[in-house]
């Protein structure tokens, strides 16, 4: 009989002691998943930056006779980020978190734009390049890579064609190389209010235009000149840049598509991205497809094609 109570007593003994473990590793488990949901949590809310109002990133320059501000992300060759009329590097809310896993991103408020200030000089796209090259020399970088959007693509060009030796490559998105007749007529069609697109680009639309109305009615006016008087570059001048250049452009989109391609074929080093489905929104509308080819184009070594290279096959 006493054995058996030994025997019952230690049985009981090794439960409890199971008992005790099991509950200690699933304390340890329940621990650990708690600690990774709050750095998730963390991470998610770290994740939400608000690009062109990050002070962790951001700060200002002297350039010429104004201030620049400016943010940078990640590490590697330099990317110099230059955004539209009346915008601000908040345009590259889809670009900025992706190429700066693969590059060191520069992204710049353009003269009289977002927090950079003005002059009481013309603004012109020549001087907005000039405003680049000085930023270039005092962040003590040899030379970048210039993606830009529109009049950030019409920076780029004046930027690669007067300071050739600072614009390793180039992309320009949406750009126009000349102010007379690059506005391409409307399309005679009414889109569905319902339409997936117009739903998912309704509140990036109000976004960029609530940064738009935070511009005095002063500067609306320079900006809307600076449209209506240049660029004005002519097709030789364009063949005298020598930076490879990636010329992209919606199929829909506000710069003619005549234009689009003149600029490609006139451009000495070039390649031409039009994206189908798209207007001159395309980095917004659609950023994964946008931002492979960017970092493709940026990463892969340069050489020019010869189209009829196929035929020396079948000599």
């Amino acid at each position: 009989m006493y054995k058996n109570q030994v025997s019952e007593q230690n049985c009981n003994y090794q439960y409890t002691n199971t008992l005790i473990k099991l509950v200690q590793m699933k304390a340890k488990a329940l621990f650990s998943v708690f600690v990774i949901a709050v750095i998730s949590c963390n991470n998610a809310v770290q994740d939400k930056v608000e690009y062109g109002s990050n002070e962790s990133a951001g700060q200002y320059i002297d350039v010429n006779d104004i201030k620049v501000y400016y943010e940078v992300y990640g590490e590697g060759e330099p990317v110099l980020l230059l955004h539209g009329n009346g915008g601000s590097i908040a345009n590259f809310q889809y670009q900025i978190p992706e190429l700066s896993k693969h590059f060191k991103v520069i992204a710049v408020d353009s003269r009289a734009q977002g927090k950079s200030s003005d002059s009481d000089k013309e603004i012109t796209y020549a001087l907005m390049a000039s405003d680049m090259s000085e930023l270039i020399d005092k962040l003590l970088l040899e030379g970048v890579y210039v993606v830009g959007w529109s009049d950030g693509g019409n920076i780029g060009l004046e930027l690669a064609y007067a300071h050739p030796e600072k614009v390793k490559k180039l992309v320009t998105l949406g750009a126009n190389y000349t102010w007379e007749d690059f506005m391409a007529p409307p399309d005679s069609i009414t889109m569905d209010q319902n339409d997936p697109l117009i739903v998912k680009m309704k509140p990036v639309i109000e976004k960029l235009l609530e940064g738009y109305q935070k511009i005095s009615p002063a500067i609306q006016e320079k900006l809307t000149a600076l449209m209506e008087k240049y660029p004005n570059f002519t097709r030789e001048q364009l063949g005298q840049i020598q930076a490879p250049t990636l010329v992209v452009a919606g199929d829909h989109d506000m710069i003619k598509l005549d234009q689009t391609i003149a600029l490609f074929t006139s451009l000495p080093h070039a390649q031409l991205f039009i994206i189908p489905g798209a207007s001159h929104f395309a980095l917004l509308e659609q950023p994964e497809l946008v931002n492979s080819e960017i970092i493709n184009f940026l990463s892969t070594p340069y050489r020019d094609l010869d189209g009829y290279y196929p035929l020396q096959f079948l000599q």
